[in-house]
């Protein structure tokens, strides 16, 4: 996994898709987007959030899907990806993908609405002191561990209320996709993953978000 140090902020354009371009070719990646119908903050809920972050990472999808990055914010879902499998269109995984995470939204939303109730992280964090806490530290740095979104405060958390998940669309329909041209468009799109959580002001370093994640791929 990649260590970052010290992080620019970089500047992304999403760009029309390239006429012409094979979405199903297994060497090239893709930027993708894909945000919340009305920008509603729906996976501020911590069950929603982590039902569809496993769901992506699930065995079906990453033997299809070549996923290297993401990051799951309030109302977008931001991924680096691309196919495993020439056979397979990259677009149609996430058509896929998100017909499923709508069926996880619309279970996860009728036990909102029964309860009344929304899980949000906790904003009262019990501390480690530094001898306890700093293997842990160490490890996030270096992108070899990973936080629960239940032990970590998330500052400038939206205060998503079950109204909000009475609609039955979760996803727009259009989607917003990058295709990476070189190495340096990589290293661009990867810092704006990793960053994304940090400009938004829910932690102050981008190893300790809970729903970002870097794979070998």
């Amino acid at each position: 996994m990649p260590y970052f140090e010290d992080f620019p902020h970089p500047c992304r354009y999403n760009t029309l898709r390239l006429l012409g371009y094979d979405y199903t070719s297994i060497n090239r990646l893709c930027a993708i987007t894909l945000v919340t119908d009305c920008r509603r903050c729906v996976f501020a809920d911590v069950q929603l959030a982590k039902a569809v972050l496993a769901s992506l990472l699930n065995d079906e999808i990453q033997t299809y899907m070549r996923l290297r990055a993401f990051t799951l914010m309030p109302n977008h879902l931001h991924l680096l990806a691309g196919t495993r499998v020439p056979e397979v269109n990259l677009s149609n995984l996430i058509g896929n993908f998100k017909s499923y995470t709508t069926q996880l939204y619309w279970k996860r939303s009728s036990e909102i609405i029964a309860s009344g109730g929304v899980t949000l992280p906790s904003m009262c964090v019990n501390r480690s002191n530094i001898k306890e806490s700093q293997p842990l530290i160490s490890a996030l740095m270096d992108w070899h561990a990973t936080l629960r979104p239940e032990v970590v405060e998330l500052k400038n958390w939206p205060h998503v209320k079950p109204e909000h998940f009475l609609t039955k669309r979760l996803w727009q329909t259009r989607l917003f996709d990058h295709v990476i041209r070189n190495e340096a468009d990589l290293r661009e799109n990867v810092d704006y993953i990793a960053m994304n959580p940090v400009r938004a002001g829910h932690v102050a370093q981008p190893q300790f978000y809970p729903y970002t994640g870097f794979l070998q791929s």
